[in-house]
């Protein structure tokens, strides 16, 4: 049983080692699909059912449902042996990721956060406010004083907003279809008709066609990310010439999805205990093949180019800047449009998987392993033999750059090491050449 007197299985037993992961947010749903090991903690039914669990397909997911304070947490990761907490919350949910690191630290296990992508805004179109409290402040003065609203904040932060004048007659509440939330707003005041209860993803028609239904002049929402639906919010109340008041985002640093699952196979693997062995050896003229043409296969295509490799490139269709690439290293770099086929392995000494489809890069990977091909597996390091590094060279001088699976920091010490390499090797070749006497 754990903290919340619900079982899980015994986490315990060797080679049952999981992340907790806080979800309820598209990152979430994403992180679930990996593959990963995970316990998948959501406040209520409803977000397990959403997130598709429990259901069975995902053999490496449990579903843990009910909400936590940062002591129950800490109780439920030591009890249940969680190696790891992901938190991929929603921006706005600033308590519980507050929980989530508190109780992390007092169970000494790390924690990173997964943080979506912010939307540009054009403050001259949209008024920003601080907070639900200041929204509600402003609809109660002029020019919004009379004109109806769309509230689209969720369900636990309404109740500030029954201080707005005529609140009964002038808001609309769109939420999500749980019992809880409709209650909770009915014990508010809202009836029947100014409730819309409805699961995501919205669409700018479908927000188009609730401010036209409910006559609204005001939209007030959360600045809530790309995945968030912020964007086609924004269109939807342009078009119709509604205006918006946005609740701000709280400031916070944090990964990637795609970070956040390179650290997830990192800290599985046990990357936290002993540094990766770097092999250098000469690559000149060796076949290397890379399938994909997004922007890791670019990257990976630039560093094999960079050591000399013939690099062969397979993917239906590639990022715009391989045009360049293929400009720069013409004798080297074969760009085949085409789809991946078992063929394009011949007399290949090292291959990459580099694609958006998780099966055919699975796929790709073993075939690699069971030929003896050393191979890189873009989204799944588990199934690499081998790990790209951060390359910094200077010629023939290079160094490279793996911090175990922390993206951002392995990113942040090649920066600094990129602005003073250079410098440091020419220094070092002048002593050297002064000592020799040249």
């Amino acid at each position: 049983m754990n903290a919340s007197g619900m079982k899980v299985s015994d986490m315990n037993a060797p080679g049952a080692v999981k992340i907790l992961l806080f979800g309820g947010t598209t990152e979430g749903r994403e992180i679930l699909e990996s593959g990963l090991p995970l316990i998948y903690s959501a406040a209520t039914e409803y977000g397990a059912e959403s997130a598709g669990l429990p259901d069975g397909r995902l053999p490496n997911v449990e579903a843990r449902v009910g909400r936590m304070d940062a002591e129950a947490m800490e109780l439920f990761i030591v009890e249940n042996g969680i190696v790891g907490v992901m938190d991929a919350t929603h921006p706005h949910a600033v308590e519980a990721s507050r929980n989530a690191r508190r109780a992390c630290e007092r169970a000494a296990v790390p924690y990173v956060r997964v943080v979506r992508e912010f939307v540009k805004i054009d403050e001259k179109e949209v008024t920003v406010v601080d907070s639900c409290e200041e929204a509600a402040t402003l609809l109660n003065t002029p020019p919004r004083r009379e004109a109806k609203v769309l509230l689209t904040v969720g369900s636990k932060e309404l109740a500030c907003f029954t201080d707005v004048d005529d609140y009964r007659r002038r808001l609309f509440v769109r939420l999500l279809p749980v019992g809880e939330a409709i209650r909770s707003c009915e014990k508010m005041g809202f009836d029947a008709g100014h409730l819309i209860a409805m699961q995501g993803p919205f669409s700018k028609a479908m927000n188009k066609a609730t401010l036209e239904m409910t006559g609204a002049g005001v939209l007030v929402t959360k600045d809530s990310g790309t995945t968030g639906g912020l964007k086609e919010k924004l269109e939807a109340a342009r078009e119709r010439g509604v205006d918006v008041l946005l609740i701000r985002r709280p400031e916070e640093t944090g990964m990637t999805v795609a970070e956040a699952l390179e650290w997830g196979h990192g800290l599985l693997r046990g990357t936290g205990g002993f540094p990766l062995f770097p092999f250098f050896m000469d690559i000149a003229g060796r076949k290397a093949l890379v399938v994909g043409g997004g922007a890791v296969a670019l990257r990976r295509a630039r560093t094999l180019l960079a050591c000399g490799a013939a690099v062969t490139v397979v993917s239906p269709k590639f990022h715009g800047d391989f045009d360049a690439l293929s400009q720069a290293y013409k004798k080297n770099l074969r760009l085949l449009e085409d789809r991946y086929e078992a063929r394009h392995f011949d007399d290949a000494f090292v291959v990459v998987s580099a694609t958006d489809d998780r099966k055919l890069n699975r796929d790709i990977g073993e075939r690699a392993r069971k030929a003896g091909i050393a191979v890189s597996v873009s989204d799944a390091p588990e199934e690499c033999t081998f790990f790209f590094p951060s390359l910094i060279s200077e010629g023939q001088v290079a160094v490279a750059v793996s911090a175990g699976g922390r993206p951002s920091l392995n990113r942040r010490l090649s920066d600094r090491l990129r602005v003073v390499w250079s410098g440091w090797v020419e220094e070092e070749k002048t002593r050297e050449d002064k000592e020799r006497g040249k």
